[in-house]
């Protein structure tokens, strides 16, 4: 099949043409169409593809394309679902969403100007590009990544932007290619498509991008973190720079009005919220652990002793188990006490605490309970923990435990 002349190249801001159907098939369960030429952009380099529509020259047919993908440098163009498939050798005309392409020119830009800044204030390469639907992201070779690091190459990367340098892409020869101080090799050896940003980037590129780097509008980084032993720079350009701006600002606004104060007073006021919220949970830490000790005490006074032992059992499916220590902890100080307390709503979670004078070892108990339960535990002589296994043999195991400890 022969290859598809990709129009793009020549003239990214091409929004429609007319070319013919070279094959009809299907493609990930949608009606594709192979066109001898198209403007449309298919998915690759990180830039995702053109939308837009296709329409039959002396038919009343209109097609929505929804995806496009290139396959041995055919460009097929999927079509949302439709009755009526065009046929092979049928004149049509194609029409890009230009709203989604230009956008698309204005983030594929501005991460080559990005990149650019990183290398140029940092020296932090570029590993691998992504744009979404929302943002763009950079993976940086890179382990750490200070603010002031951030704001250095995002500052020079608007100011690359605003001196509208003319933005040039071209093919070269090899003679030609070996002169340009490309910021990385290229992945192939002949045929390579250069985009060049003035002075600033080099770069071998299929992508679309806008004539200067003025139209780029402005670049502002999101946020940053660390990704497999590399960072990742999320970012905006051009339109998605305002909308971003308003998302944050109206987040931003809903909470100052949530807490009653002016947007510019919103850090210190959380950080006065959080200050009484540690309180509050160091106060609540401690009211809970007076209460889990009368409970403790309550539960040893009411179970009979039985051969100097009081063998306590309580189950509580939502206490952590933190607090299952400390409850069976206060059972085990007092004198012949013996705590089986269970938990957990997922996964059963048991602890076993004994008083030392019970000559109870807490890991014989405990066993006894995981072989019912089906469970995995350890620990010491005083104190062990276990759980897992099978939530309903629960009853089972604090019985085999029960009588485990009522004759150690």
């Amino acid at each position: 099949m022969n290859e598809t002349l990709r129009l793009y190249y020549d003239n990214p801001y091409l929004t429609e043409f007319t070319a013919q159907v070279i094959a009809v098939a299907k493609r990930n369960s949608h009606p594709a169409l192979a066109l001898d030429r198209s403007a449309f952009y298919p998915e690759g380099g990180g830039q995702p593809a053109d939308r837009g529509w296709l329409s039959a020259t002396t038919a009343p047919h209109r097609w929505e394309v929804v995806d496009v993908q290139s396959d041995n440098g055919t460009v097929w163009h999927l079509l949302a679902g439709s009755d009526s498939w065009p046929e092979g050798g049928m004149a049509v005309t194609g029409q890009i969403d230009w709203e989604r392409r230009f956008d698309h020119m204005q983030q594929h830009c501005g991460q080559h100007i990005l990149t650019a800044a990183f290398i140029a204030t940092c020296n932090a390469p570029t590993v691998s590009f992504h744009l979404s639907e929302r943002s763009v992201t950079i993976d940086l070779a890179v382990n750490e990544l200070s603010e002031a690091q951030v704001r250095a190459a995002e500052a020079w990367a608007n100011t690359a932007v605003w001196r509208n340098l003319p933005v040039q892409a071209r093919f070269v020869s090899p003679d030609e290619l070996d002169r340009i101080p490309l910021r990385k090799p290229p992945a192939v050896s002949n045929n390579v498509r250069v985009v060049s940003i003035g002075d600033i980037d080099h770069s071998a590129c299929g992508g679309t991008h806008p004539a200067r780097s003025g139209e780029v509008g402005a670049i502002a980084v999101l946020g940053w973190s660390r990704q497999r032993g590399m960072i990742r720079v999320e970012f905006v350009c051009g339109r998605r720079v305002i909308a971003a701006l308003h998302e944050r600002d109206a987040a931003t606004r809903a909470a100052a009005a949530t807490l009653s104060v002016g947007w510019a007073e919103l850090p210190t006021a959380v950080s006065r919220l959080q200050e009484t919220q540690q309180a509050l949970q160091r106060e609540l830490a401690q009211t809970q652990r007076e209460l889990d000790a009368l409970r403790a005490a309550q539960w040893y006074a009411q179970t009979p002793e039985s051969n100097g032992r009081r063998i306590v059992t309580a189950t509580l499916p939502t206490a952590t188990i933190e607090r299952l220590r400390t409850i069976a902890n206060f059972i085990a100080e007092l004198p012949g006490g013996i705590a089986i307390i269970a938990g957990g709503e997922e996964r059963v979670q048991v602890v076993v605490a004994c008083h030392p004078d019970t000559a109870v070892d807490a890991r014989d108990v405990l066993a006894a309970g995981m072989v019912v339960l089906g469970g995995r535990g350890g620990g010491q002589a005083r104190l062990a923990q276990g759980g897992g296994g099978q939530p309903a043999a629960l009853a089972a195991a604090i019985a085999a435990m029960r009588e485990r400890a009522s004759h150690g």
